[in-house]
């Protein structure tokens, strides 16, 4: 059964969320039997550029917090500089 997680990811401390000015979107590469959702809502949907909402499903707690360690690094914020990452549900 998937797992879905959900954080806002802030901008480095004095500045806002450089991702949050991109249109927000869902990109689904998931596979028969392995859910692989990232959805991503920006300014367009939140009114705010000081965070951006995270949502990710996958198949445990565990990959959904894998994936947002590599949507951090290397995906969606790796041109951002990232402040603080607040789960929230």
């Amino acid at each position: 059964m998937a797992v879905t997680k959900v954080w806002r990811v802030y901008g480095a401390e004095g500045h806002r969320q450089r991702e949050s000015f991109s249109p927000s979107a869902r990109y689904d590469w998931s596979q028969p039997g392995a859910a692989r959702v990232v959805e991503i809502e920006n300014a367009d949907k939140t009114g705010t550029n000081d965070f951006s909402v995270v949502r990710i499903t996958r198949e445990s707690a565990e990959e959904c917090a894998e994936e947002l360690r590599g949507q951090l690094c290397d995906g969606i914020f790796e041109s951002s500089r990232t402040g603080t990452v607040e789960e929230i549900m």
